[in-house]
């Protein structure tokens, strides 16, 4: 499967201190009210993306996460359990990720398919696959969100994603526009939905002067990662391929299985 990107944006907590709410509102004159963290560093990644390049109401919107807006749950976890107080209606109603959904579609004028999914592993790619199929039968183009908010505090995340107590956690934003047209594409990727063993990544590794990254979950590869965690950095390492306009193939792993991206830069 291919699919080509005709733009990207990217914010890592890392690099950059922003206070989102305020910069949606007095820079891009956005309403924040009723929302939170996890919905403002969405939206903001959406209008990073918009200032880069043209947003059609009909593109589609897909929205994704390792695991979704855990600082809600645990908000709500503690006052309905430990404090024992009701559930408020906005905490419930950004409990849903369609929400998120919703608040990044209206930022960008989107009223085509607008879609939040999570699988347990892979779910970046998961929701490429997704993409190509919907875009082979609708013609248009697609964008994806692919966002993680670092809780705080992090254990129950670390928990959650299976990963060691000592792993820094990030938060990030990464967008790409997607199409299966060519014209005016700063790249393209190739992906399938085939899981790869070890050794059959190695000998791929071996046989390809691409650059070669991979996520902090592939423990048994030596090769460049990361040192920042979070579950969609396969996104985030796409648009710094896109950026250093470097060919790459991107290798993520789940329980000893890997999945393999590879980059093209047409720049």
């Amino acid at each position: 499967m291919k699919l080509y990107i005709k733009n990207f944006s990217s914010y890592l907590d890392d690099f950059e201190a922003v206070d989102f709410k305020k910069e949606l509102k007095q820079k891009y004159k956005l309403d924040t009210r009723r929302q939170d963290k996890f919905i403002h560093l969405a939206v903001y990644g959406a209008q990073l993306l918009k200032e880069k390049t043209k947003i059609s109401p009909d593109d589609e919107l897909y929205v994704t996460s390792g695991i979704g807006n855990i600082d809600i749950v645990q908000k709500t976890n503690t006052y309905m359990y430990e404090e024992n107080q009701p559930l408020k209606l906005f905490d419930f109603i950004n409990l849903l990720g369609n929400t998120t959904s919703y608040y990044v579609a209206k930022s960008l004028g989107v009223k085509g398919k607008n879609i939040f999914q999570i699988s347990d592993n892979f779910t970046y790619i998961h929701s490429l696959t997704s993409i190509y199929s919907s875009l082979k039968n609708s013609g248009k183009d697609a964008i994806i969100c692919a966002i993680d908010l670092a809780s705080n505090p992090d254990e129950i995340a670390k928990r959650v994603l299976g990963i060691d107590e000592n792993v820094k956690i990030t938060s990030a934003v990464n967008y790409q526009k997607f199409s299966l047209e060519s014209d005016g594409a700063m790249a393209y990727i190739e992906f399938d939905i085939k899981s790869y063993g070890l050794d059959e990544v190695l000998k791929i590794v071996k046989e390809s002067d691409d650059n070669i990254v991979s996520s902090l979950r592939c423990a048994d590869l030596k090769c460049k990662k990361d040192e920042k965690f979070f579950e969609t950095i396969v996104s985030y390492e796409i648009n710094q391929a896109i950026k250093n306009r470097q060919n790459t193939i991107i290798l993520d792993c789940f329980e000893k299985r890997y999945k393999i991206l590879k980059l093209k830069s047409m720049l």
